[in-house]
């Protein structure tokens, strides 16, 4: 009986995790599961930074890197009670159908609850842990300098902020409460201010803010 195999990319912010993820599925037939809290949402995109265009795959919901699918993004409508145990379900509905199809699961996380969680086989539902999702598994850590960590986000947070401010806007006009955004991180509370405010100049200073805003986040 040929044993079951799972490979886990996680790390910080901006450390590569998705790139890294895309190369593994390329070389070994695999496909990505997202594990990644923000991402879970619909209309979420410029803040949390997926990546891929989207489309489905076997039936589920995808985006995909070039020829590389990524699932378990797009889930559910904003402002929706999305626990781990609700992203527990849906990612062992699609870990049976990735290994169905003969496809190598590829685990990429930013949130590192999520990860462990389904490695070590939770069922939250029974409140108890369960036989683990693989006989062979390979958890493969992202790390860089903190410093350029920072660097790299200070920069991306002036380079997205005005999509951002966007988003947030259209995703208040259909109906999603502020103070829901505004509890996803420090990056949606400003860009809240904003859209509040009216007040917003490309000018406006975010170095500060997006050093602390995802400080011990592994998203």
């Amino acid at each position: 009986m040929c044993k079951s195999k799972l490979v886990a990319v996680v790390g910080p912010t901006g450390s590569g995790k998705t790139e890294l993820g895309a190369l593994i599925s390329q070389r070994y037939r695999g496909v990505i599961l997202s594990a990644d809290s923000r991402q879970v949402y619909r209309g979420l995109d410029v803040g949390t930074n997926k990546q891929g265009l989207p489309g489905f795959w076997h039936g589920a919901t995808a985006r995909f890197l070039g020829a590389t699918p990524q699932l378990l993004l797009d889930l559910v409508e904003p402002g929706t009670r999305f626990t781990l145990a609700d992203w527990l379900r849906a990612a062992g509905a699609a870990l049976s159908e990735v290994r169905a199809q003969n496809y190598l699961p590829v685990v990429v996380g930013g949130t590192g609850l999520y990860v462990s969680a389904l490695i070590s086989g939770w069922t939250l539902d029974e409140r108890k842990i369960g036989a683990p999702v693989a006989d062979d598994y390979l958890i493969l850590e992202r790390t860089s300098d903190r410093t350029n960590l920072y660097d790299q986000a200070d920069q991306r947070c002036q380079q997205i902020f005005d999509s951002l401010v966007a988003e947030c806007r259209q995703l208040i006009e259909r109906g999603v409460a502020a103070s829901w955004l505004a509890h996803l991180g420090l990056d949606y509370r400003q860009a809240i201010s904003i859209c509040d405010s009216c007040l917003y100049s490309p000018s406006t200073n975010l170095v500060a803010s997006s050093r602390t805003s995802d400080k011990g986040r592994n998203g």
